[in-house]
């Protein structure tokens, strides 16, 4: 997915910190997406139709009751809703879970099998079902709770095994690839 591609879709972001909330609704306007924000999930349950919500994004700090509640009220008028549980507060990794959301199909269809960083070889192991036009990007959340990320690959891979090499830091603090192949996205948390 390049960066002047577009999405269609509604997208209802429910998160505590407003300055990360209000740089993922910008990422996602461009991407053409209509956004809603919202900070308190009550207001959110009781002012949001869910009919028209078509990806609901949660924050982490929204505690897990009422992200369930809130998914449950939501699912009632709308039980084809998607949702992400935002793995950390960096923007582009939550931008990539809502794409992931709206453009990666169920099973064998999905260009992407696997990914996953092997750190003591110093690479990225990405597992394409065909080949595709890829991106990689690697981020990650260290110990002070900094936001750091590194583009692995841009350019084709080939179906099967490719091992992409990756220079720089990256091993501490949680850790996600983000693979776009295609128009597909898909996220992964490398352990």
């Amino acid at each position: 997915m390049t960066a002047d591609s577009t999405l269609s879709g509604s997208v209802l972001l429910v998160f505590q910190r407003a300055r990360v909330m209000d740089e993922v609704a910008d990422a996602l306007r461009r991407k053409g997406l209509q956004v809603r924000e919202e900070t308190d999930p009550r207001r959110a349950r009781a002012g949001v139709d869910g009919a028209t919500v078509d990806v609901l994004a949660v924050g982490r700090s929204v505690k897990p009751d009422m992200r369930n509640e809130l998914v449950r009220t939501l699912r009632a008028r709308n039980p084809a809703l998607q949702v992400v549980n935002a793995l950390a507060p960096i923007t582009g990794l939550l931008v990539a879970q809502v794409e992931e959301a709206l453009t990666l199909p169920e099973g064998a269809s999905r260009i992407v099998a696997d990914a996953a960083l092997e750190i003591v070889n110093s690479r990225v192991v990405v597992t394409l079902r065909r080949a595709a036009d890829t991106a990689v990007d690697l981020y990650r959340l260290d110990m002070l709770y900094r936001a750091h990320e590194l583009r692995v690959h841009d350019g084709p891979l080939v179906s099967g095994r490719n091992y992409l090499h990756v220079g720089g830091r990256y091993g501490r603090g949680d850790r996600f690839l983000v693979v776009r192949a295609d128009g597909q996205t898909s996220v992964h948390v490398v352990p």
